[in-house]
């Protein structure tokens, strides 16, 4: 893309070697700021010292090394955002290039979603709210009848628009509150310039209630931040050893018991409508995941809840040594030829686990090697059917289906937790084609979402 705007009043986005690949799909959020593109040639840039632009993103440099390019334009941009981006899955080591001064480091494709609302945040800013960005925040955050600094929404997926709950300086009354607790909505949408007011908002109301924790909404960003260094930490250039492997399992053990099991079984219906509502990401979907398969493990009295969470956080770490094209494509949209590669992923998983040296119980590379097989024989990688897929895979698949079903995503209706297992349930006995899940667990599943 070349510079959208002449004029010098409107901030500036500065783009550096970019693949026209990734330009493509970030594009759109180039509302309101003037782009300059610029080669991968640190002696233009070095001519550029007035340009201060809001943002900065870089491709990979091939005469020097990451770290050299962030540096060097971090003693040229003190203060602008810098963000890194690459396919080079290879050497990828994110917390280096950010201790060196990138802001952010991106791994595409599989950061793409991530990226984009990254960089949309940051034009937000930059333009004061010419581009609209909203992230969400779970209504159990939201004291009744607290008067509120920010603004409140409520995003209506089917219809794709916005609509007003409160303006700043306003309150949420308790009768609305519960009613959308007891709804499809269980966050409401806050424009992401007042977010800072709400971590304030958030911290001041734990403290009055005397409790230490993070808020819900705080918790799942620190889950998905946690997942990604994770799966990051996969791709650097160290090499694979018993301390290493320890080291990423640790790493593992952490997010298990610091986001998904904090707390023990408490009210596990509540956890799981903390859960859902959001807009996917492969990060998200990775915490989700790994949150429900625990849960319903608990509900279901099927295998360890821990174990049950580590193979949900891991279950498709694979994905990422696909083609890019592959990854870039819904398997629903995927050519005879794709979808055969695409099914090799639990294999990929179990292997790249292995290739780390993460020692896991035996049962949690089991559950992720079958997490696609369907009840019916029709699954992959290996066509199992009935009970020779173990139940605790069937939890797994039953918990990926499920976050699939209740994300947020545009055009289509929110579903409540019971109407999808409803729907699983429906689908099965009206189509014999789509027996994917033992029917026993799904009819249990429906009992315990069932309003008693």
């Amino acid at each position: 893309m070349s510079e959208v705007n002449a004029s010098n009043e409107l901030p500036t986005v500065l783009l550096m070697g970019i693949d026209p690949e990734v330009e493509a799909l970030i594009s759109d959020s180039f509302k309101g700021v003037q782009v300059k593109n610029i080669p991968m040639n640190i002696d233009q840039l070095m001519e550029l010292e007035k340009l201060n632009p809001c943002l900065a993103l870089t491709g990979y440099p091939k005469e020097f090394s990451p770290v050299e390019l962030a540096q060097t334009l971090r003693m040229q941009y003190q203060e602008a955002p810098l963000f890194f981006i690459t396919q080079t899955r290879e050497g990828f080591e994110r917390k280096n290039y950010i201790k060196n001064g990138f802001t952010d480091a991106f791994l595409m494709p599989m950061d793409t979603t991530t990226l984009k609302a990254k960089v949309a945040e940051e034009i937000s800013k930059a333009t004061k709210g010419v581009l609209k960005v909203y992230k969400p925040v779970k209504i159990i955050d939201v004291e009744p009848g607290t008067v509120l600094d920010f603004e409140t929404n409520v995003y209506l997926p089917f219809n794709k628009k916005y609509i007003c709950l409160s303006n700043a300086g306003d309150s949420l009354d308790a009768d609305r509150i519960e009613r959308m607790k007891k709804s499809k909505f269980n966050s409401i949408q806050v424009p992401a310039d007042q977010m800072p007011k709400f971590y304030q908002y958030s911290a001041s109301r734990l403290r009055s209630m005397g409790d230490g924790h993070l808020s819900e909404t705080e918790k799942r960003e620190k889950l998905q931040g946690a997942v990604r260094d994770l799966v990051s930490g996969l791709f650097t250039d160290q090499a694979a050893s018993f301390e290493t492997g320890q080291a990423i399992m640790k790493d593992c053990g952490e997010i298990v018991k610091s986001f998904i099991m904090q707390g023990g079984e408490g009210d596990w219906f509540l956890k799981i409508q903390n859960v859902l509502g959001n807009r996917g990401d492969s990060y998200s979907h990775a915490g989700n995941v790994s949150t429900l398969a625990a849960l319903f493990s608990m509900a279901l009295g099927i295998g360890k809840p821990e174990d049950m969470a580590l193979a949900g956080l891991l279950h498709d770490i694979g994905i990422a040594e696909l083609p890019a094209a592959i990854q870039s494509t819904d398997p629903s949209k995927m050519t005879k030829e794709q979808f055969e590669i695409y099914k090799k992923h639990p294999e990929m998983s179990v292997n790249l686990i292995k290739a780390r040296k993460i020692v896991v119980p035996e049962i949690v590379t089991k559950v992720i090697m079958q997490h696609h097989e369907l009840y019916n024989g029709t699954g992959y990688p290996h066509g199992f059917f009935g009970d020779r897929i173990c139940k605790e895979a069937q939890v797994l698949a039953i918990a990926d289906r499920f976050d699939e079903m209740t994300v947020l995503v545009e055009g289509r209706p929110l579903l409540t937790p019971l109407e999808a297992i409803e729907k699983l349930r429906t689908e099965q006995v009206n189509d014999p084609s789509k027996i994917h899940f033992n029917a026993d667990l799904l009819k249990e599943l429906l009992t315990l979402f069932s309003p008693k």
